[in-house]
């Protein structure tokens, strides 16, 4: 029995029959690829108690595809479909490909029940077109930074829609800066910047089953100068001169900014860094430099570097109207100068301390010059002059020395001697220089200049008064000082006990020797007149 010829009735009477025990697909709609497989699924799991099933292709008209008769096993598929699909026993499942666009439209299960009941379900194939080269073009090869319109055109083959990736996250478009055209397959980019097209771009064609991805886009696009840095080497504003400058100086560019120096206003060099050795004063001014961009037409100047040249301070020296000094007398004055460099300050200290003019102690109006009028000793010290300029500093010392005296003249010694006990008497005075000493005795010139007078033993011609003076050889002053000196003789009696202290000395001893001797004979006396007591 031909069944295929009755595909017809069981149609109808499948459609005029059904009734609602639940849907026998999984789905109303599906899609699939122009090439691919498409797979119709159900929701029957046996096909135990089915008299009949159908799948019929319904666009303009109804097409059998395939009938199938479980009890029999019998399948009868249509000459348009064989080779083009696969039928599930079981579950009836069909699966149809490779996909043709005529393949789009409306397919129906029908099936009829040993008891005569008839069921069916529909489900619409939308058959699509795969996506292929997809692709990125540019209106520009290249952009200008703020002043380049870029449009963007993604193009593919195939059904789809179009996103775009900047990097790997969503590009996000703002609808002035960026924007998109209503298919989404354009993108313009208004004044570009340079982080724009820097994900890279990345534009994607899809449809709901599957998706294109285009190569990564970059575009140059050309920005700066801008962010421009001079460093200088040392960084003082003030140079040493015969020291090294550097200069270096960079931007940010693309391409490349091209670099060159200005002086005093005047082109220099054109290169990234310069090294000037051993500068001199002509090398002062004002140094900066420009960077230009040749793709974005623009310049840019660096911020101006003033540089000074100075020669550091040497040979600085104190030289003194005189070399001697009298206090009370001499006034001095004392000139600072370097042998090279210009000084901007200068400073005097005395004995490490700063040095406070009064009315005595005088400083010129460029402090150069310090004057001291009728010097006293306490001006005497070491003095010091700082020079200063912007690179360094330099100093000199000058020892001051101021003659004066003798002062305070004095003798030392022991006064009160024994016969040929050693004698030193020693005269002293304040005094710069050192004072010259002549001794007298008793009026008498000695021929004695040292500051000890010395007698290894005395005797009673030294006794007397002794004169010391000190003589400044410098001041031409002298002063002197007396001293006594009392020599005893040998048994002689201290000289310093009167006659009637010495009377009564002796009579004090005479009693003494009368009282010992009587108590003495007394008690002799007592010894013999006791009797025996035998």
């Amino acid at each position: 029995m031909d069944f295929y010829n009755f595909w017809v009735p069981l149609f109808i009477l499948a459609t005029l029959g059904c009734c609602s025990q639940g849907s026998l697909l999984l789905s109303d709609k599906i899609k699939g690829i122009v090439g691919k497989n498409v797979t119709f699924k159900t929701t029957i799991t046996s096909t135990t108690g089915l008299l009949t099933i159908a799948w019929n292709f319904n666009k303009e008209q109804v097409e059998p595809i395939i009938t199938h008769i479980p009890s029999s096993n019998n399948t009868n598929i249509d000459d348009k479909y064989k080779g083009r699909i696969s039928y599930n026993t079981t579950t009836c499942e069909l699966q149809l490909g490779p996909l043709m666009k005529e393949d789009e439209g409306e397919y129906i299960l029908s099936i009829v029940t040993a008891k005569g009941t008839q069921q069916s379900g529909q489900v619409d194939l939308e058959v699509l077109e795969p996506v292929t080269d997809v692709k990125i073009s540019s209106n520009l090869p290249e952009a200008i930074e703020f002043n380049s319109t870029v449009i963007l055109t993604c193009s593919a083959k195939g059904s789809f829609s179009y996103k775009w990736l900047n990097g790997s996250v969503p590009l996000e478009v703002d609808g002035t800066h960026t924007k998109l055209n209503q298919t989404g397959n354009e993108l313009t980019i208004t004044e570009v910047r340079r982080t724009d097209l820097r994900g890279p771009i990345v534009c994607i064609a899809e449809n709901a089953l599957e998706s294109g991805r285009s190569a990564p886009f970059n575009l140059t696009v050309s920005y700066g100068p801008e962010k421009i840095a001079m460093t200088q080497t040392p960084t003082d504003s003030f140079l040493k001169k015969g020291s090294n400058l550097v200069l270096t100086c960079s931007a940010d560019s693309d391409p490349p900014a091209q670099l060159r120096w200005m002086f005093n206003g005047a082109e220099l060099l054109q290169m990234a860094n310069i090294t000037i050795p051993n500068v001199e004063e002509k090398d002062s001014g004002n140094y900066s430099c420009v960077a230009y961009n040749a793709k974005t037409k623009r310049n840019v100047a660096s911020p101006v570097a003033l540089v000074t040249v100075l020669e550091a301070l040497s040979g600085t020296n104190i030289s003194s109207s005189t070399s001697r000094l009298i206090a009370g007398n001499s006034t001095v004055n004392l000139t600072c100068s370097a042998a090279a460099g210009k000084a901007e300050t200068v400073e005097w200290l005395k004995d490490s301390k700063p040095l406070t003019p009064s009315g005595r102690v005088i400083l010129s109006t460029d402090k150069k010059s310090l004057t001291i009028v009728q010097v006293v000793k306490e001006d005497a010290g070491d003095y010091k002059c700082q020079m200063k300029n912007k690179v360094n500093m330099d100093e000199a010392s000058y020892k001051m020395v101021i003659s004066y005296g003798p002062e305070n003249v004095k003798l030392e010694g022991k006064k009160n001697v024994k016969f040929e006990e050693l004698v030193e008497i020693k005269c002293s005075a304040e005094s710069v220089p050192l004072s010259v000493y002549a001794w007298k005795l008793n009026g008498t010139v000695m021929n004695i200049s040292q500051a000890v007078y010395r007698i290894e033993k005395a005797k009673g011609t030294d006794t007397g008064t002794y004169t010391c003076k000190a003589i400044n050889p410098v001041t031409g002053m002298e002063k002197e000082a007396t001293f006594n000196l009392a020599v005893t003789e040998v048994g002689a009696v201290d000289e310093g006990l009167s006659g009637g202290a010495i009377a009564g000395i002796v009579i004090a001893v005479l009693v003494a020797v009368i009282i010992i001797a009587c108590i003495i004979k007394r008690k002799r006396k007592s010894g013999t007149d006791i009797p025996s007591p035998y």
